[in-house]
């Protein structure tokens, strides 16, 4: 029990009795389970938030005229011979091209991952003096 007083009067009284004692415990529990409720509906929201604002962006951003001439656009006669002249050239065995297709964001993340291994991958050598 913690006192603070004044003209013989406590000003504070701190005691873990009314804990145990009335309603303490219950309340407590009270307490955490509307703590957890509140988090979850938190969580269900910002779960539901992309489903619920996608409807909204997609009637938004509708692709312009050009972006459709350019995605239906085939890749040129040449571009493909140089692709199969590339691919030629560096694979020993037969081969066949199935697909050529642009590069994805998932794409540009691999090569960029490869990228920072093999940087990562030099030493710098000191030399003894």
């Amino acid at each position: 029990m913690l006192l603070a007083q004044q003209d013989s009067r406590p000003l504070i009284e701190f005691t873990l009795s009314p804990l145990f004692e009335d309603y303490g415990i219950p309340l407590a529990v009270m307490g955490v389970l509307v703590v957890f409720v509140a988090l979850s509906l938190i969580v269900l929201f910002i779960t539901l938030l992309p489903r619920l604002l996608s409807g909204t962006v997609a009637k938004a951003s509708k692709p312009s005229v050009a972006q459709q001439v350019l995605a239906d656009q085939e890749i040129s006669p040449e571009i493909l011979v140089v692709i199969a002249a590339a691919v030629a050239e560096t694979m020993s065995t037969p081969h066949r091209i199935v697909k050529i297709r642009g590069l994805t964001p998932a794409d540009l993340g691999w090569s960029h991952e490869g990228r920072t291994q093999h940087h990562q991958s030099h030493r710098v050598h000191h030399r003894g003096r």
